[in-house]
């Protein structure tokens, strides 16, 4: 067909043909799918595949699966989205979301991001704010830590004063004692008379009783200030052993002691907020496996802590490779897990190259000894998959199937290998 005379001919014809009432709608998608298959081009639905580019990947499957077309219906997918009066509803409560915890230093700068966006709603999923909110995350925490140490320090500081103060009042009471006793003594040593001997002897006696109440009291009290000394000290000692305690769990719980990369534990918490912006924002990732070649040969050949050092390296390198916003783990042994962000598959492409570029090409030092590595990997796309059980399935799968057609592979979903 050369011009639009001969489409909207055609159209009538199908239309009719079908017995298809020519409605402005029927016409409509009718003379789309004509037009789809010419050469010819018209400014209206070039604007229309414009559209239709810049749908998010849950509107677009939409589109596809219900088999739509037309302007009409583009309109309907649009006019589901959320509007900017309810993102600023939303921002109402955003910034008590993300508010510290312990410390708001930081809260007027979280309440002027907040604002930012509650005036132009777009700029919530722009990357400059992303990576402000990012990094306002991450001072809020590094700043309610700093202060939850200071607040430790100032409990240490109260049960040292308290310490110094029960050792005190315990020598000052010692004193007393000995002087009670020596008071106790001279009244029971009194040489009395023998004419105020019954006169003075009830009195001497009751003297003598009271001074024993008395010895028994502070002595009691001595003996609670050392007990309550003791607890104190043993306190100090508790408060200490935690905080080493706390350090060490928090470190542990997210970094791997060998390869300085999150923890099999910190990668499934980071995994819920990657699957949170996933299912909000369409923010595509994919999940690499990684696997080392023959590594148990390397164990064997020159023992377990050369093993530890290629781990330590090969770790170090993809840490190197990959961007701050996306995941590193160890998922156990010599298998290794990444989380990758992308616009575009081929970005995944480029990054795996690079990765098998560097590992392939360069040789692994551990003493003398040089020695060859070799890695294969299975990579899964989330949006292909409904879950992410299904995507990091499929890529374990790929994982093994570039070990079984001769390892040194990194196989894809997409049927790439290289």
């Amino acid at each position: 067909m050369k011009d639009i005379t001969e489409i909207i001919e055609t159209t009538l014809k199908n239309l009719e043909k079908n017995n298809t009432i020519s409605t402005p709608m029927n016409f409509e998608k009718e003379f789309y799918s004509i037009l789809k298959k010419t050469d010819l081009i018209l400014e209206e639905y070039v604007e229309h595949d414009d559209i239709i580019d810049s749908l998010s990947n849950d509107e677009k499957r939409f589109f596809e699966k219900n088999d739509l077309s037309t302007f009409r219906d583009l309109a309907k997918i649009l006019s589901n989205r959320i509007t900017e009066s309810e993102i600023k509803k939303f921002l109402k409560d955003f910034s008590y979301f993300i508010s510290p915890s312990i410390n708001n230093e930081i809260k007027n700068e979280i309440n002027e991001v907040s604002c930012q966006i509650a005036n132009e709603p777009n700029h919530l999923i722009n990357n400059e704010t992303i990576r402000n909110l990012r990094k306002l995350t991450a001072r809020r925490i590094k700043s309610d830590k700093a202060l939850f140490n200071e607040k430790t320090a100032d409990v240490k500081k109260l049960i040292l004063f308290l310490g110094d103060h029960f050792k005190k009042t315990l020598k000052q009471n010692c004193i007393t004692i000995e002087e009670i006793v020596d008071i106790k003594n001279d009244i029971n040593s009194l040489e009395l008379s023998n004419s105020s001997k019954d006169d003075l002897n009830n009195l001497q006696n009751k003297l003598i009783n009271v001074m024993e109440r008395f010895e028994k009291t502070i002595e009691l009290n001595r003996e609670d200030i050392i007990s309550r000394q003791t607890q104190n000290d043993y306190l100090y000692e508790q408060i200490e052993e935690l905080q080493c305690s706390l350090n060490k769990a928090e470190e542990e719980k997210s970094i791997d002691y060998l390869t300085g990369v999150l923890t099999r534990r910190a990668y499934n918490i980071e995994l819920d907020r990657v699957e949170e912006h996933f299912r909000i924002f369409d923010s595509n990732y994919a999940i690499i496996f990684y696997d080392l070649d023959h590594f148990k040969k390397i164990n064997d050949n020159y023992g377990h802590d050369c093993g530890d050092s290629i781990l330590a390296t090969f770790a170090s390198i993809l840490n190197k490779l990959t961007r701050t916003e996306d995941i590193i783990s160890r998922y156990g042994g010599e298998e290794f897990i990444s989380l990758v962000h992308y616009s575009n598959k081929l970005e995944i492409e480029n990054y795996l190259k690079r990765v098998k570029n560097i590992i392939t090409n360069n040789r692994f030092v551990y003493g003398d000894v040089k020695i060859n590595v070799e890695f294969c990997a299975g990579v899964s796309f989330r949006e292909n998959y409904s879950s992410y059980s299904e995507a990091v399935k499929k890529a374990d799968s790929l994982l093994y199937q570039a070990k079984n057609e001769g390892r040194n592979k990194i196989v894809l979903d997409t049927n790439l290998v290289f």
